[in-house]
């Protein structure tokens, strides 16, 4: 099975069949593809439940108007309502993941999941950068450094990535055209 799909990768590349030492390659892509997934996978359990459980508690929280009045009650509600951003980033790597376990490497959707992923940590970056600012803002109008830019940048370069593989095929499809 796994030298019918791995064949089926490198078909493009004028290979039939893939050397012992490609085939090793993909050997490990797959199995490191398989943990990551099942990181992502435990991960989306834990972020779906979170997020179930911030569709309850923040509403209630917002009633009372206590968020704002109480800083550590505001800084878990921003926690509830980053989660569903979250898990869109969990989601897509661990699509990601099952296509690279799968040995689907060089193609249009496993590009596709790490653009998305990109997209949506950049967002999440965002929302933190914004909530952090509020935060500030309300609790501590002194403060106006703000601290939090890594999940922009982590985002940033996933979605680098995934564009320079995506013009990497485009780059591909041309040479097969004019070859």
């Amino acid at each position: 099975m796994t030298k019918n799909v791995n064949a089926s990768i490198f078909d493009g590349m004028n290979a039939t069949q893939l050397n012992p030492k490609a085939d090793s390659r993909m050997g490990r892509i797959q199995k490191v593809s398989a943990i990551l997934r099942a990181i992502m996978l435990a991960l989306l359990v834990i972020e779906g439940a979170g997020a179930l459980a911030g569709v309850i508690t923040v509403p209630v929280t917002l009633l009372h108007r206590s968020a704002f009045h109480d800083h550590l009650v505001f800084l878990n509600c921003g926690t509830f309502i980053l989660l569903p951003v979250g898990f869109m980033v969990t989601l897509n790597f661990f699509r990601l993941f099952t296509r690279l376990k799968d040995g689907q490497l060089f193609e249009g959707l496993t590009v596709k999941y790490l653009e998305q992923a990109g997209k949506w940590w950049i967002a999440f970056g965002i929302l933190r950068i914004i909530y952090q600012a509020l935060d500030a803002y309300v609790f501590t109008p002194n403060k106006t450094e703000i601290t939090d830019g890594g999940s922009f940048f982590g985002g940033l370069v996933v979605f680098f990535v995934a564009w320079m593989l995506r013009e990497g095929q485009k780059l591909k499809e041309e040479q097969e055209l004019t070859v």
